[in-house]
């Protein structure tokens, strides 16, 4: 294998690595998810906001202007400021606070409780303005300049022919009485943002996926990362744990039921067999699911011909693995390479054979 390769990034990610992206701030979140729901949100609060304002500001309007002739004085203007004043406020404090609620649910919908400061620590490539304009002229960067257009053409076009429909009703707003006249530009209003609020929406979930694909990508390990970080997690106690616990689950059960949990057997091809597992999500490193010698490592091959488990002939391997380890144990770090070897050319065999 050569070191570009080995290089690749082409090993999922596992618990820890996602763990510590996910402490540095590497989580899938889309800003035009929070954006459309909070733009959707407004615009069925704001009527909301201004049926508070209107309950209150035009009474009052109205009361003042009727007796504006006779009581305008100092301490009836302030009263009059006052009481339109009140109304705004409310609707403006209930529009925020529905806006900002919506907005902290729909990010924390997306990453969950997550609170790290090292987005925001400086850094050197993060002032250094070549580091910027790569970052700005990046295959990303063109790919969200090219997002941003393509949603203030959609958005523009959809306010255009908002308009449009209602152009006569439009010039017609200004024979109306006021109160009326705002009901109407309302209703105008608020039919643009939620047409703007679902395209958006649309576009957001699309925009989602995708971030969750590339966040995915960036956080693969290659197979030299993936083999170091088994080293590390093999001595700590969290595993030493685990592997106890895992021997004594493996004791109870028969030979064909380990089997039918394992990821592939190795073997000698007919003196040793060994059944290795390891899921990615919940694993720090293989493990010896169960292992045989001679007529016992006959029968474990039937077994796995028999439950289509893959086979794979690697006797320096078998050998060792059975040499070395008991049901239960993880694999020893010095095995680490040979066997991330071949349960990724298992996996890359399995994937091909579905999509065949």
């Amino acid at each position: 294998m050569s070191e570009q390769a080995s290089g690749e990034k082409t090993e999922d990610p596992t618990p820890k690595r996602k763990q510590d992206a996910r402490k540095k701030g590497q989580v899938a979140k889309s800003t035009d998810l929070t954006g459309a729901v909070t733009l959707f949100a407004a615009a069925m609060a704001i009527p909301i906001a201004m049926g508070i304002v209107g309950d209150g500001a035009v009474p009052m309007f109205a009361k003042q202007m009727s007796s504006a002739p006779r009581d305008l004085t100092p301490n009836s203007i302030m009263g009059f400021l006052q009481g339109i004043a009140m109304p705004w406020f409310m609707g403006t404090v209930v529009l925020m606070l529905i806006l900002g609620t919506v907005g902290v649910m729909t990010n924390l919908g997306q990453v969950g409780l997550l609170f790290t400061t090292e987005p925001i620590t400086p850094k050197f490539e993060k002032i250094n303005p070549l580091s910027g304009f790569k970052r700005i002229f990046s295959k990303r960067g063109a790919m969200e300049g090219v997002k941003a257009i393509a949603k203030l053409g959609i958005f523009g076009y959809i306010a255009y022919s908002v308009i449009a429909a209602d152009w006569s009703n439009l010039v017609g707003l200004i024979w109306l009485h006021p109160a009326q006249g705002a009901i109407e530009l309302g209703k105008m209003l608020h039919s643009m943002l939620v047409k703007i609020a679902l395209v958006w929406l649309i576009i957001a979930a699309l925009d989602y996926f995708f971030q969750r694909k590339e966040t995915e990508k960036q956080i693969k390990m290659t197979k030299q990362e993936l083999k170091q970080e088994m080293k590390e997690q093999e001595g700590s106690p969290e595993v030493k744990s685990a592997q106890y616990q895992k021997r004594r689950q493996l004791l109870k059960g028969g030979m064909a039921k380990q089997l039918k949990e394992a990821d592939v057997l190795i073997t000698n091809p007919t003196h040793f067999a060994v059944a290795i597992k390891y899921k990615r999500n919940s694993m720090h490193a293989p493990v010896v699911l169960a292992k045989g010698q001679d007529h016992l490592a006959l029968k474990m091959r039937e077994i796995a011909a028999g439950s289509d488990l893959p086979i794979v002939e690697n006797v320096p391997l078998a050998r060792a693995l059975y040499k070395q380890c008991e049901a239960g144990d993880f694999v020893p770090r010095d095995l680490f390479g040979p066997v991330a070897e071949v349960l990724a050319y298992v996996y890359k065999t399995v994937k091909e054979r579905r999509a065949g």
